[in-house]
């Protein structure tokens, strides 16, 4: 069963995915295409809250952690992980993006399966995965998980990505990576 969402939280949604990829494509510029499919939400919580459990590990023993250098601002605490848990395994349906999703992006959008055809890189060289955002309950920050990748050979990187609104303007403050996975 799927769950209701409101234009307002779909109006934050957004927001949030376009101040991320207006952002991140100024780096990542060589990417052409979104995977229609988006990645589950619950990704980036995952590597949110192994970060969060890891944080008091040392160096070396940590897989999960967030970019930069400590100390680490911990914004989502254990209690709204579980509130943010509860509402991701409650939403299963994958959400396919469209076009009206985006403003002033020029992301080619296609299917998983046609990606994966043989040929495929004659739609572009370079792609990305995207989950919808994740939105915390006081509406001051959201997770969302992005992989880029080339076509027909593999995944480049991944990363969950935490994002604080700041002066109207949906900004990173950190993201979250496996350092123990080679990508």
């Amino acid at each position: 069963m799927g769950t209701f969402i409101s234009c307002s939280s779909l109006k934050i949604e957004k927001e949030v995915i376009n101040d991320f990829l207006n952002e991140e494509l100024k780096t990542d510029k060589s990417a052409t295409i979104l995977v229609k499919e988006a990645l589950p939400k619950i990704q980036a919580l995952q590597y949110y809250e192994n970060a969060y459990n890891e944080r008091n590990l040392y160096e070396g023993k940590i897989r999960f952690a967030p970019n930069g250098y400590p100390p680490y601002v911990w914004e989502i605490d254990s209690m709204e992980i579980s509130i943010l848990k509860k509402e991701v395994t409650i939403d299963t349906i994958t959400y396919h993006w469209k076009k009206s999703d985006f403003k002033g992006q020029n992301l080619k959008i296609i299917p998983y399966s046609t990606i994966m055809k043989r040929g495929s890189h004659k739609l572009g060289h370079n792609g990305i995965y995207l989950s919808k955002p994740l939105i915390t309950t006081d509406k001051k920050h959201a997770l969302l998980f992005y992989k880029s990748f080339a076509v027909e050979i593999g995944f480049s990187n991944e990363k969950a990505v935490l994002l604080k609104k700041v002066n109207g303007k949906w900004i990173e403050l950190y993201h979250y990576n496996n350092v123990m996975e080679i990508n």
